[in-house]
Order: structure tokens, then C-alpha cells, then sequence
């Protein structure tokens, strides 16, 4: 029920439910005057959400709260790499990498590059089973041994991940992967479980500044205004929820 109104919620699914509120009065003589308006709003949103500008604007904030890690050697006391699953299918017929989702190969790979600094640590992949299994194979071909490796597959979101790992991470640091506009959460639900996050980001979708922004509109902008929507949404239920 929550997922079902989170993603109305969301500026592609609110136009969407203003575009069909229009169509449907468009079906009856009685209230096609009133038509024009969720048509007008939906196209109005749509093109708001879908601009550039806005997009960094909600994204921003985000993505940039942590910095990038450039030297992992300043925090010799952290072991362990913790990385959380995204989206992976688990298609034979595809090669190892096409399996990935765009996130989860920004994920495995800056676990990878983290790794390659930091052999002495422990590489876990912990969320969705299928995308851990996944993840875990590709971190496997990118040289992570097999001994130095966890697969934690039994976390259905962040939150999950945090409470499976608690038993084994709690009070030590660790190196936290995602993707940047999701880490603000994942260290806020880490912390909660006892776990000393050092932020990893990785996946930044756009520009620091708006005055980098793009001024256009695309599809891509409005996916990126759904991402960041959708964090401050699961954000503020995490904060009410206690989970965060």
C-alpha cells in the first residue's frame, strides 16, 4: 500500500493521474468542460519535472551532502565494504555485465576500485538476493577473492540491509557504497543499527551547481526528479518510522 501511493506520489505518477482524470472527463458530455483542467496541470507538471534545472535543484541537496571517496587509506580502522544492491537481472542469456542495471555497475564498480586500494577489507553486497548474487559474481571477475567476499542477500530494502549487518558491523567503520542521491538514507538507517558509516558515493546523475544545469527537458530529467522524490519521500517515512 505504501509503494503503491509512494509512486502516485512521484512526479511522473502524479502526471499520470492528472492525465487520466482529464481523459475520463473527456468521456462524458457533463464534464468535459472541466477536462482542461488536470490536462493543463499534468502537461504543466510535466514539463516542470522533466527541465533540467528543476531536476538538479531537487537532486542536488542529495547527491552532493557526502564527498566523493578519493583516498580510502584515511581510514585505516575500516575492514569492511559494505554494498548495497540495486537493480540486476538474472538472465543467462546476457553477458555477466549487461546483467546490471546502470546503478548496481556504478556500485560494483567503486566497490572494486575501493577493494583494489584497500585489499585488507572485506567486500559485502547486501539487499535483493537476485542483484546480490549478481553483484557478487562481477565482483568475483573483478578480482575480489572469493574468501574476501559476502554475499548478504536477505534485505528486501536499506533499512533491512542495516538490521542484518547490525550483528556484525555494529560500533566498527565501514565503508558504505551507493549511489549518491540514495546515501543520505542509507547512512541515516546504518547509523541507527550502531554501524559508523564512512560514505562511499557513487552514480551522481547531475551537476553540483545549477548553473550547470541543462535548461532542456527529457525523459532523463524526469526519471532523475522521480529518484529525488522519491528519496525525500522514504526519507521523511524513515524519520517517522524510527528506522532512520
Amino acid at each position: 500500500m505504501i509503494e503503491h501511493l509512494q509512486a502516485i506520489l512521484l512526479p511522473s505518477g502524479f502526471v499520470s493521474v492528472l492525465a487520466l482524470l482529464g481523459i475520463a472527463a473527456l468521456a462524458f458530455r457533463g464534464t468535459r468542460r472541466l477536462a482542461a483542467i488536470p490536462l493543463a496541470a499534468a502537461g504543466a507538471l510535466l514539463l516542470l519535472f522533466s527541465n533540467g534545472l528543476v531536476a538538479t535543484l531537487l537532486m542536488s541537496p542529495l547527491e552532493y551532502a557526502y564527498p566523493a571517496m578519493h583516498d580510502s587509506r584515511q581510514h585505516p580502522a575500516a575492514r569492511d565494504i559494505v554494498v548495497l544492491t540495486a537493480y540486476a537481472a538474472d538472465d543467462a542469456d546476457m553477458p555477466l555485465s549487461s546483467r546490471l542495471g546502470y546503478s548496481s555497475t556504478q556500485r560494483v564498480l567503486e566497490a572494486a576500485n575501493l577493494f583494489a586500494r584497500r585489499p585488507d577489507c572485506r567486500v559485502i553486497v547486501s539487499g535483493d538476493p537476485t542483484a546480490a548474487k549478481i553483484m557478487g559474481e562481477q565482483l568475483r571477475a573483478l578480482g575480489v577473492p572469493e574468501d574476501q567476499l559476502q554475499i548478504d542477500g536477505v534485505a528486501g530494502d536499506t533499512a533491512a540491509s542495516a538490521a542484518s549487518l547490525r550483528s556484525v558491523l555494529a560500533g566498527r567503520p565501514v565503508f558504505l557504497v551507493t549511489s549518491a542521491g540514495h546515501m543520505q538514507r542509507a547512512v541515516g538507517v546504518f547509523r541507527k543499527q550502531g554501524v559508523v558509516p564512512i560514505p562511499a558515493p557513487t552514480d551522481f546523475q547531475l551537476p553540483r551547481s545549477v548553473r550547470q544545469a541543462e535548461w532542456d527537458s527529457s525523459p532523463f530529467h524526469l526519471q532523475a526528479s522521480d529518484l529525488a522524490v522519491n528519496e525525500y519521500l522514504a526519507l521523511a517515512w524513515y524519520r517517522l518510522s524510527g528506522r532512520a
